[in-house]
């Protein structure tokens, strides 16, 4: 008998080692990738050894970090696992949840209370003290789509939050608000925000906008006026975290001028930099369609108009990605608009203020960035 289960015990084995010695040769000449199109996002390619990393077991972590990035065949194992999931009838996947009619909403099931109020009181702060002006917060987008959702998702109830912030600000004399919430509720219309992606739509951003006009006294740009570009084949950051398989690609929309727009952002140099356009045509044709809005996320982005008078009038907008398909909509309305993503910037807001006139200020955020952002500091030097 025993004999007989060491006869099975060792072709097992050697299936296995055969296995792990194949995928590891396969490892070591499949080429690196510093980037995965599957996921968005860079991949580890080095981990730096020294001895203080190996005692802290930070090269430990990297290390593992970088095997499982750099693992051969790495996409099609993803898709494996993303089918047998969906077989599975499984409802959630790496921080995403399934809804209904192929949409995916974030896990959102609790906020950081203490990091919200600091921003605010940061906020508050950089009003007061000669910066009036006009504050927005955006709802995530299960907040329309409540049916879609599956059974005991437990998502945040951001409404009554967002309520609490309104009243928090009521008594600031600089600070003016925004219903963004109301607008998009008056919509009626699950079809707001994207399927596979957390952002919303041109079209969407565009009705924020016009209501934003209206409260500034301004007078918006006629949809009519504008361009609407449609990009298919558009798949999201939701789905660049679950992978799940058989989902149905979005249409990226957004509305662009009928004249050519000036832009330049902040490089890594910390010079302004020329781009050709206020969008990288180049990456609607990547996976990262949304990157290509504004070239992604620098921490200032000028936009113009060709030819701006002695005495532009300009718009200061505070933001992070939600308002990379609005702020170019604003240059029917200013000469020149000044887009601060606190993330990147690289300084405080105070000397830009003080270089710079700005007739409005627009601070506008998602409920979930603004309370996970550690970057409102800067408004206060």
């Amino acid at each position: 008998m025993k004999k007989d289960k060491k006869r099975k015990f060792y072709p097992t084995a050697a299936v296995l080692l055969g296995f792990v010695g194949v995928m590891t040769a396969v490892d070591i000449f499949t080429p690196v990738k510093a980037f995965s199109e599957m996921e968005n996002r860079d991949l580890r390619t080095e981990s730096r050894l020294s001895v203080s990393r190996l005692i802290s077991g930070d090269f430990q972590k990297d290390y593992e970090t970088m095997v499982s990035d750099q693992f051969a065949g790495r996409d099609g194992w993803i898709t494996a696992k993303s089918v047998s999931e969906s077989a599975l009838q499984k409802t959630e996947n790496n921080g995403v949840l399934y809804g209904k009619n192929g949409a995916f909403f974030g896990k959102f099931t609790s906020y950081d209370e203490t990091q919200l109020e600091r921003n605010l009181y940061f906020l508050e702060n950089f009003a007061n003290d000669g910066h009036p002006l006009t504050f927005a917060i955006v709802p995530s987008a299960y907040e329309y789509a409540e049916d879609q959702l599956p059974l005991g998702a437990g998502q945040v109830d951001q409404r009554p939050v967002i309520a609490g912030v309104k009243e928090t600000l009521s008594d600031s004399e600089s600070i003016t608000w925004f219903d963004a919430d109301a607008v998009l509720t008056a919509q009626q219309s699950e079809d707001l925000f994207y399927r596979t992606d957390h952002h919303w739509k041109g079209e969407t951003a565009y009705l924020v906008y016009a209501a934003l006009c209206e409260q500034m006294g301004l007078t918006p740009a006629s949809a009519d006026e504008l361009v609407l570009r449609e990009v298919e084949g558009f798949y999201g950051s939701y789905y660049s975290k679950c992978k799940k398989a058989g989902t149905e690609p979005d249409t990226l929309s957004f509305y662009d001028q009928p004249f050519k727009i000036h832009t330049e952002v902040l490089n890594v140099n910390m010079e302004m930099e020329e781009k050709d356009n206020w969008y990288n045509e180049e990456q609607l044709s990547a996976r990262d369609k949304y990157g290509a809005l504004l070239w992604g996320n620098y921490g200032l982005t000028v936009l113009s108009k060709e030819e701006v008078p002695e005495d532009p009038k300009r718009l200061l907008l505070i933001k992070d990605s939600f308002s990379n398909c609005l702020a170019p909509l604003f240059l029917s309305n200013f000469d020149e608009v000044y887009i601060v993503d606190l993330r990147s910037y690289p300084s405080g807001l105070n000397a830009l203020c003080d270089e710079k006139e700005f007739d409005e200020t627009l601070v506008l955020y998602n409920f979930e960035n603004l309370e996970s952002d550690t970057n409102f500091y800067r408004m206060t030097y």
